[in-house]
């Protein structure tokens, strides 16, 4: 019965000082890859267009696109691993202490695809569970300045070896940067 209670709040929330966003930021991705018996760590830069709709100093709501060109070579054989799409959804609870600055936390879940030149793949699926933590920093009525730390925590497809299959799960620190702009 609660959840009916909260859910109309939260949702009117979200409108009491809402407007819509669009953005740009640039993440370095270091991730270590952890297989059967062993794990390896990558870097890599990855780049973020994203929207939202919501009051940052209070609730909003996000959606990314992001890509990344692995230099790795953790699942292809003889050659890199490819580039990489994603698509994440994340939640964000920021707070207005004044001063321009706006803390925020932040969860999401995300979804990709990577390309691969495997002998019975050419690409690969994962998904992601993220959470985080930034600030924003208002330039003006039209422009913020985005600066935090986001952890994902993937999931890869299952990888078909020889004689058995290969469950790969990798864990991600992305420091990022970015500026938006409200309309």
């Amino acid at each position: 019965m609660r959840v009916f209670i909260f859910l109309p709040l939260f949702y009117i929330s979200l409108f009491a000082e809402a407007a819509s966003y669009i953005g740009l930021s640039l993440e370095s991705s270091t991730e270590l890859f952890v297989l059967k018996d062993e794990s390896r760590n990558a870097t890599t830069p990855q780049y973020k267009i994203k929207a939202g709709y919501g009051d940052i100093g209070a609730f909003s709501v996000e959606a990314s696109f992001s890509y990344m060109n692995y230099a790795t070579d953790i699942f292809t054989f003889n050659g890199h691993d490819g580039r990489a799409l994603m698509l994440d959804i994340t939640l964000f609870k920021g707070w207005d202490p004044g001063y321009d600055l706006y803390p925020y936390v932040d969860a999401g879940i995300g979804m990709g695809d990577m390309k691969v030149n495997r002998e019975l793949e050419n690409s690969l699926t994962f998904s992601s569970f993220n959470f985080g933590t930034g600030v924003r920093y208002v330039i003006n009525h039209t422009y913020d300045f985005d600066i935090g730390m986001n952890y994902k925590l993937r999931t890869w497809q299952t990888i078909a070896l020889i004689k058995d299959n290969v469950h790969v799960t990798s864990h991600l620190l992305n420091p990022y940067v970015g500026i938006n702009y409200h309309f």
